[in-house]
């Protein structure tokens, strides 16, 4: 058996389950998610009878992080819910291909083809470069945002970014975020830099603090302060923290550590009320990317 036909096999039919049950509950029919997902209606309703957590630990069983599989999904899902799907693909594609990379499969693969040598290689050698799935997490969030029609107007005068951290990121460095800041012109949200590793010191930074002690948390955006943004997200059942105002970045950190240990929940916002000569500014935290912007645009839907 060929590493393809495990994966075709094992993997791909469970993660198709998991992406009809994510597109499911974004209000899709079945017809339509049959149709999306290239198979028939009542395979979809297959997938849907089968709890949604039951398929994601069948991947846990094979290996997959799930951590990685959620965000994976999520934003697969975005690109099929606008029709893009040529980057749907790719990212399906390469990931498909990192699973094979990182050897997740070779103990089942020996299992069911004996002949295999222990010093196999294949996999690891065959495939080239693989599409990190937090920098297209962070593509993706900020493609949600730039499409919006008022996603211009959480701009802050001094830019913003988008930032999102793998479970084990320590340093800024491990973390993804826009090498340059997200800024408005006129009615349109531009992004000058790319999202990469190591991209945002600050954001980064801010994120990990958050981090340290609610692991529930990997993702945030900086957005414009407006007083109108955080009663709605009061109304909405945010948990809101305010920090400030201080006189420096390094005064920023110092309260924010000191803050985030006070609290026993996870922050949806922090306010960051700025100071002199310092913009306040909110940053909005989920647990991935295209959630956190989803979360922050509430503050320009009526």
């Amino acid at each position: 058996m060929l590493p393809h036909e495990l994966v075709s096999e094992l993997v791909v039919p469970v993660f198709r389950g998991v992406l009809a049950h994510k597109l499911s509950e974004r209000g899709m029919s079945q017809v339509r998610i049959s149709r999306l997902l290239g198979i028939s209606q009542p395979m979809v309703s297959r997938y849907l009878s089968v709890p949604l957590s039951e398929l994601i630990e069948e991947l846990r069983g094979l290996g997959l992080d799930v951590d990685d599989v959620a965000r994976i999904t999520d934003t697969l899902v975005e690109r099929l819910a606008n029709s893009n799907y040529l980057e749907y693909l790719k990212l399906l594609g390469s990931y498909i291909n990192s699973v094979l990379k990182k050897g997740l499969l070779c103990r089942l693969h020996r299992k069911t083809a004996t002949a295999i040598p222990l010093d196999c290689d294949v996999c690891s050698t065959l495939f080239g470069e693989i599409a990190d799935p937090y920098v297209e997490e962070v593509k993706t969030a900020y493609e949600i945002l730039s499409l919006h029609p008022r996603g211009h107007e959480l701009v802050p005068e001094v830019g913003m970014n988008i930032a999102s951290a793998p479970p084990e990121a320590v340093d800024f460095r491990d973390v993804v975020g826009f090498s340059g800041r997200i800024v408005r012109v006129y009615n349109k949200v531009v992004a000058a830099g790319e999202p990469t590793r190591g991209g945002s010191r600050h954001t980064a930074s801010v994120l990990l603090n958050v981090m340290k002690k609610f692991s529930s948390i990997k993702s945030v955006i900086v957005i414009k302060h407006s007083n109108e943004c955080i009663q709605k997200m009061i109304e909405e059942g945010y948990n809101v923290v305010r920090v400030g105002p201080h006189t420096s970045e390094r005064e920023l950190f110092t309260e924010l550590e000191k803050t985030v240990k006070t609290l026993d929940r996870a922050p949806d916002a922090i306010v960051d009320v700025g100071g002199m000569g310092i913009e306040p500014v909110i940053y909005v935290f989920a647990s991935s990317a295209i959630k956190a912007v989803k979360k922050a645009l509430i503050c320009v839907e009526n």
